[in-house]
């Protein structure tokens, strides 16, 4: 499956009716968390999410409820069993319980029965929305969000049946990547690819944006009004590091048939609160899923990566002496590190790749 993500071209009365859907399934999420958690408090009873669906109806003469598709009615009500399951599962490591949902956090709803035109979606109830131009959407469309973001409103599309267009058709153009901070990516031919570091060039103004809001009275017209300002600043910044992933990945799929990457764990990475900013900031996790879909990506484990020398296979800790610098401890082999570690990713990617066609 794939998702297509458009900007959509409503018009106002299109505009009120789609947030007043997506304040009413706010509301059903509201009201299953309040019940959720009142009969647990006074009876030690669960409530299923089958419960609370069996119980829609009940509230359907409300007109502006009514008018809401009831499969977006269910979704609510799935979104908030979700969160349970999510709180259950991580409760001993920190996760926080389910909270209310407020206007600001809770702004997309999701829609089941769609179908797609040229540049124009139908939805149930409204009809047709248009959308701006943009590459054709293939596929079957099974379901759509439409989310309310700082610069409008955006539909996001998935569509299954939509197979892999690899754009080298040269088996033998392979690469191994390694993935980093001083650099965002290094090749094994030693191509690097500088760290733009989206985030340090804004950090500024966020710094003058978050004082102004702060020094607002909250809740207030000025404060409400500083607050979009805000959000539409990291909303910027958010689509410039997606317009440079698209493109590096874009070039990278155009060039190579196969990609040899690191299975990073990410969410392990970034509890390192001296390198988390910067790890997020370079979203090695969007680059690694948008290569997927653009090319063949095959996943190394990167244990020794960054430790064995290239050269003569041998793993030392010490053979890394600083972040850029490698000096094999056995054979005196010299190399910048990043290089030396995208060529062990590739060498173990094309022993996996034999294994898996082996089996």
């Amino acid at each position: 499956m794939l998702t297509y993500k458009r900007k959509l071209k409503l018009t106002k009365v299109q505009e009120e009716r789609i947030s007043s859907w997506i304040g009413a399934c706010r509301l059903v999420y509201n009201m299953g968390l309040e019940i959720r958690t009142t009969a647990y408090k006074s009876h030690q009873k669960s409530v299923s999410k089958y419960d609370l669906i069996n119980q829609l109806p009940t509230i359907k003469d409300i007109d502006w409820i009514k008018d809401v598709p009831s499969q977006s009615l269910q979704n609510a009500v799935e979104r908030l069993d979700i969160s349970y399951k999510n709180f259950f599962r991580t409760f001993k490591t920190g996760g926080g319980f389910p909270k209310f949902a407020t206007k600001r956090r809770y702004n997309s709803i999701l829609i089941k029965d769609v179908s797609v035109n040229e540049n124009s979606i139908k939805i149930p109830k409204i009809g047709m929305l248009r959308m701006f131009k943009d590459a054709p959407i293939l596929g079957i469309p099974k379901n759509a969000i439409i989310k309310k973001e700082p610069t409008g409103y955006f539909v996001c599309i998935v569509c299954e049946g939509v197979g892999k267009t690899v754009q080298n058709t040269d088996e033998n153009q392979v690469c191994g990547i390694d993935m980093g901070v001083a650099y965002f990516c290094v090749d094994n031919n030693d191509n690097r690819i500088e760290n733009p570091k989206h985030f340090k060039k804004y950090e500024d103004r966020l710094c003058v944006e978050n004082r102004s809001l702060a020094r607002k009275n909250r809740g207030s017209t000025r404060w409400k009004n500083q607050a979009k300002k805000l959000g539409r600043l990291h909303h910027k910044i958010g689509n410039v590091r997606k317009d440079f992933l698209h493109k590096e990945s874009t070039k990278l799929a155009k060039k190579f048939h196969t990609i040899y990457v690191e299975d990073l764990k990410i969410a392990n990475m970034v509890r390192n609160k001296n390198l988390s900013k910067h790890i997020l900031d370079c979203g090695w996790g969007d680059f690694r899923t948008m290569l997927e879909y653009k090319t063949n990506v095959v996943k190394v484990n990167p244990k020794y990566t960054s430790q064995t020398c290239n050269d003569c296979g041998k793993k030392d800790a010490k053979n890394r002496i600083s972040q850029s610098e490698f000096v094999c401890k056995s054979c005196g082999h010299v190399s910048n590190a990043d290089h030396n570690a995208a060529k062990n990713i590739l060498s173990k990617g094309i022993l996996l790749s034999i294994a898996n066609v082996s089996q």
